[in-house]
């Protein structure tokens, strides 16, 4: 895959980089892959898997996100895998066969499971927009703003076959004013999203930092 991977040293300690695979969708997932992931000492990027096509309930049409990760991983001779429903719901079958140690996720549609995970020496390592625990789930940036929180944030944390249920490693917060007048908490929340897309990288940098270390 390109350049050969050179070890990084620790003080005394050697240690070689991670060999990775990343599950990753939209704006955020491409900013993690060109910011963070690509280009990397720490990580050995072995593929990247990415839905092709939008889901059921945004019509199921092909993703115009789609042709960025394939630009972009062409240009760097990484794999990229399109993978989507029904296929997705069992990515230990479509997982290349090699020895891996972390994986990578961020807006990645369906639940990975434990044997999915087992196939990776440091397991998972999720992004999810919203604090954790308290905000598992669905929508965490609208139900923020509506119990009136002035702080939304994105957490790094341990995969588990269970949703948002890992352990936090690393976690970034986004001041918030509350929701303006004429404005929808539903409208808001999106507009939020997108103050949110610069701090994702970092975080996953971070993030890869604690694991690494």
């Amino acid at each position: 895959m390109g350049e050969a991977c050179l070890p990084i040293f620790f003080g005394n300690f050697k240690m070689m980089p991670l060999r990775t695979i990343a599950l990753l969708g939209r704006e955020p997932g491409f900013l993690v892959l060109k910011d963070t992931l690509i280009d990397n000492p720490n990580i050995d990027l072995k593929g990247v898997f990415s839905h092709a096509r939008l889901p059921k309930s945004e019509g199921n049409g092909p993703r115009g996100d789609f042709s960025q990760f394939q630009t972009l991983c062409d240009s760097k001779d990484i794999p990229l895998f399109p993978l989507d429903f029904p296929e997705a719901k069992t990515l230990e079958n479509h997982l290349p066969r090699a020895e891996f140690d972390l994986l990578v996720v961020l807006s990645w549609r369906f639940l990975v499971s434990n044997e999915a995970l087992n196939r990776f020496r440091l397991g998972g390592l999720n992004l999810h927009r919203g604090a954790l625990p308290q905000y598992k789930g669905a929508e965490p940036v609208k139900r923020a703003l509506e119990n009136g929180d002035k702080q939304v944030a994105i957490t790094a944390h341990r995969m588990t076959e269970i949703i948002d249920d890992g352990l936090p490693l690393a976690m970034v917060w986004l001041d918030v004013a509350p929701t303006p007048n004429n404005t929808t908490t539903t409208q808001y929340a999106e507009r939020i999203k997108k103050q949110l897309y610069p701090l994702y990288a970092p975080l996953a940098r971070t993030a890869i930092e604690a694991i690494s270390a």
